[in-house]
């Protein structure tokens, strides 16, 4: 009978990890709904037949080329494998043309090019096809005349590492940019390589910038430019009865827009800041709250909660937050230091004066090294700061860093400005 009992156990057990095989899938640059990671515990692992939808960022689909996929639970993981690859928009292409009419290719597709007479593909022919590959095109297109020797372009904004004015076939030109330009294949410095077509790449120094940036429903932005270069700094607002939903500044980075654009939402349906109770702190910092959004408040060491530690956006306004009350003895708290405190404190506080007298008496320059500011904060990769972007900070100022959605802060939310550089910042998982 015990024998029984404990084989029925073990192939009870058996069945229920043969039934949970699936974890969180971890998706790069694809997510799945916010509440199942806020609850990972509850859904995860998953029984077997089960599915689960994902979806991809902007700029990458799933191997179908569907902005959204679906997934299953099997006795061997999820299935299909969700990843969300990057779409491949149509090359430029001179002295050529292409077949068909296609903007956009999926994973995997395939686009034929013809060169017109008297010009001729990288491999010598006049037609060549490439293929749309996770990382990019499989080769840049290209139709070119046959040539036995590349002459060096003029270059601006750059210099050539060699006074050479023509190369011969197979030979390379190495050149660098200046600060705030690129070269033809997005680096600060790169090699050209002579070829019968030419240059690999042809020799080019651009000017580092950011895409146009789309019309905002409800709202809009300043200034409006086609282009806009590396270290510009645009404002948006909202119409009356909309608020901004993100950040109202935004700067164009050598990667980008950095943070997001924003969205301009309905009052009704946002919620302010939410409120900090005295001696408490949130644990989850969001840069905008929606009805229906919820808070978990904490207080801090020493301190107890009277109240709901919940507080939720209900028609733009908080319920009421609660309250951190004390639990130190108060006779305790006002007691006088000890006579060792009160001589160490004295110590320190004459250490201190004589310090400041040597420097103010030895070192004039001292005093301003002290205070001396910082640059920009760091860029936290998926990471938002919490107010406007400064070019420069005085020593001792802080910023507060945020995470973007579907992503969680791992570190100090509040960075500090200390004798020119910042302490430890923190990553966004």
């Amino acid at each position: 009978k015990r024998f029984l009992t404990g084989l029925k156990f073990l192939v009870r057990n058996i069945s229920l990890f043969a039934a949970k095989p699936c974890d969180l899938p971890h998706i790069e640059h694809g997510q799945i709904a916010q509440y199942y990671y806020n609850f990972k515990s509850y859904y995860f692992p998953m029984r077997k037949e089960k599915k689960l939808s994902y979806s991809c960022v902007i700029g990458y689909t799933t191997e179908t080329g569907t902005q959204d996929g679906r997934i299953t639970c099997t006795g061997e993981g999820w299935s299909p494998v969700p990843q969300c690859y990057k779409k491949c928009n149509k090359p430029l292409l001179e002295n050529g043309f292409f077949y068909g009419t296609e903007m956009y290719f999926k994973i995997h597709e395939k686009l034929q090019y013809k060169c017109y007479p008297g010009y001729y593909t990288p491999s010598r022919s006049a037609e060549d096809t490439i293929q749309c590959l996770p990382e990019g095109w499989s080769s840049q297109p290209s139709c070119t005349k046959k040539i036995e020797s590349c002459q060096v372009p003029n270059l601006h904004h750059g210099s050539y590492l060699t006074a050479q004015q023509e190369l011969q076939l197979n030979e390379t030109l190495l050149y660098r940019c200046e600060e705030g330009y690129h070269t033809a294949g997005g680096n600060t410095t790169e090699a050209a390589v002579c070829l019968p077509h030419g240059w690999s790449l042809t020799p080019n120094c651009t000017k580092i910038t950011c895409s146009a940036l789309s019309a905002v429903p409800h709202g809009g932005f300043h200034p409006v430019r086609k282009i806009y270069e590396e270290g510009d700094v645009v404002h948006f607002f909202c119409e009356e009865n909309y608020s901004i939903s993100g950040f109202d500044l935004i700067q164009c980075y050598y990667f980008g827009w950095h943070p997001d654009p924003p969205v301009c939402d309905g009052v009704k349906t946002k919620c302010p800041p939410p409120p900090f109770p005295p001696h408490a702190h949130i644990l989850t910092v969001r840069t905008t709250y929606h009805n229906g959004d919820k808070v978990h408040i904490q207080c801090k060491k020493n301190f107890k909660i009277q109240g709901s530690e919940e507080i939720r956006c209900e028609k733009g306004k908080w319920t009421s937050p609660p309250i951190c009350i004390g639990t130190m003895d108060k006779q305790e708290s006002e007691a006088p230091p000890s006579l060792e405190a009160d001589a160490a404190a004295r110590a320190s506080k004459t250490h201190l004066n004589e310090g400041m007298s040597r420097c103010n008496c030895l070192s004039p320059c001292l005093a301003l090294e002290m205070e001396q500011g910082c640059a920009s904060p760091p860029v936290v990769k998926n990471g938002i700061l919490l107010g406007p972007l400064l070019p420069s900070y005085k020593n001792g100022s802080s910023v507060e860093y945020g995470c973007q959605s579907y992503h969680f802060l791992d570190g100090p939310q509040t960075v500090y400005c200390q004798q020119g550089n910042w302490t430890e910042q923190p990553t966004c998982l």
